[in-house]
Order: structure tokens, then sequence, then C-alpha cells
């Protein structure tokens, strides 16, 4: 169960349960395979911009809580290939498992897409899934240097922003409003995600402030032009301040 009261809990508890369901793998469980840390905000943050988008856009169905989980999928899948380790002592499955279950994951998504005709989406998925690929080769290839602030937000762009602007955008399209529009929850989504990852590296609390700000500032505009009801996409920011705000 989701811990978080937001308006769109029943659907965002929906799509967790399914995404259990589909990781259940036999003859072993998913924790038997990759010891993969999952807090809350990894658990909601993706589903919750998609749910979040669709009921700002009065359009909760079957095929948003679709997004919601093939959005999460992709992003378990990058996490656990992130786990995937080189030492020369590792023994052989621990060092493959990773590999195999992320690609497991990926083919999950793609198989919820068949089952959902949501196909439509197939090439910007695509899409996101090379740019947080390309901000793990960014990471990896800098591992040992001293990365300035700006240096670590385009990685933190490529890995976290990247998906949940992609998150926001798809449920926007697929809730039909206007390509403006859909660029403007983009940019929502990006921010929330710059915000979330740039708080995951322990930058400094006036850096993740300022992307939150940025955040409401795009509510405020879209406010502004539109006939949205904005209290789910308000709920989902003001759950990211509250609990970026905890541990900083």
């Amino acid at each position: 169960m989701v811990p978080v009261d937001f308006s769109f809990r029943g659907e965002l508890n929906t799509v967790q349960a399914h995404l259990r369901e589909e990781i259940n793998f036999k003859p072993a469980g998913f924790e038997e395979l990759v010891h993969l840390e999952m807090n809350e905000l990894d658990q909601t943050v993706n589903p919750a911009i998609v749910l979040a988008v669709s009921g700002s856009c009065a359009d909760n169905n079957r095929k948003s809580e679709a997004l919601a989980g093939i959005i999460q999928f992709i992003f378990m899948a990058n996490k656990v290939h992130r786990l995937m380790k080189d030492d020369d002592d590792l023994a052989e499955e621990l060092r493959q498992f990773p590999v195999l279950v992320g690609d497991l994951l990926y083919g999950k998504f793609f198989l919820e897409l068949c089952r959902e005709k949501l196909l439509i989406f197939l090439e910007p998925l695509a899409q996101v899934m090379g740019t947080m690929s390309q901000g793990g080769i960014s990471r990896w290839l800098s591992r040992d240097k001293k990365l300035s602030g700006d240096e670590l937000l385009q990685i933190i762009e490529l890995e976290s922003a990247s998906l949940a602007g992609t998150a926001a955008r798809l449920s926007a399209e697929l809730a039909g409003v206007s390509l403006p529009l859909q660029e403007k929850l983009e940019a929502f989504g990006w921010e929330i995600g710059l915000a979330w990852g740039a708080w995951k590296e322990s930058m400094e609390v006036t850096v993740v402030q300022s992307i939150l700000q940025r955040a409401n500032d795009i509510l405020e505009d879209i406010s502004a032009e539109s006939q949205l009801e904005l209290y789910p996409l308000r709920e989902v920011h003001q759950y990211l301040a509250m609990q970026l705000s905890g541990d900083l």
C-alpha cells in the first residue's frame, strides 16, 4: 500500500499491486535474484506523475494506470542495471543476475505496451531509455573526477529528469490535451525529476529548492492559461517538497 494520501491513491495502489504481481518470478523471487533497494520515493514518484497528469486532465482510466506501470518498469530496469559490478572476486551469478533481471523488466515494459495497445508510445520510450543510458555512461566516465554542480545536474537531467518529463508528457498526450499543454506538463515532470535527482546526490538545499520553485512556477503558468484541475499535480509537488526537505 502507498503511505501517501494522494487523491489518486487507489489508482496508485492498483499500479503498484500489478507491478508486484509482474515481478513475482518463478522459481525464484525478485529479491533472491537482485538486492534492489526501493524507498518510498523510488516506488512512488514516477507513477504518481503519470496519474497526477491524467487526473488533472480528467482522464483517469485503465490506460493511464498501465502507462504508470510501464514508466515504472523502465525506472526499475535502469536501476537494476546500475547494480552491475565487475569485481574480480564476484560470483558469476551476482555478476549476471542484474543484467538478466534488468533485461526482463525491459521486456515487461514492452509486453505492457502491447497488452494495452500503447505501441504509439514505443518510440518516445525507447528514446528516453537511450537518454538514461547516456546518463549512466557519462556517470561512469566521470567516476574519477570531481564534478561541478552544473556537470552533475547535466547527468541527473539524463538519468532522472528525462524519464519524469516523458512520463508527464505521454500521460498528457494520452489524455488528448493540446501540444503546448503537453510541453508545459513535460517541463513540470522534468523539474520534479531533476529536484529528486539533485536531492539523491546530496546537492545544496538551495539548488533543490530552486528547482522545486521552477516546478511550482510552471503550475502557476498552466493555471493561468488552462482549465485543468491542478490539485493532483500540486499534491505531487507538495509531497516531493516535503520529502526532500526532511533529510536535507
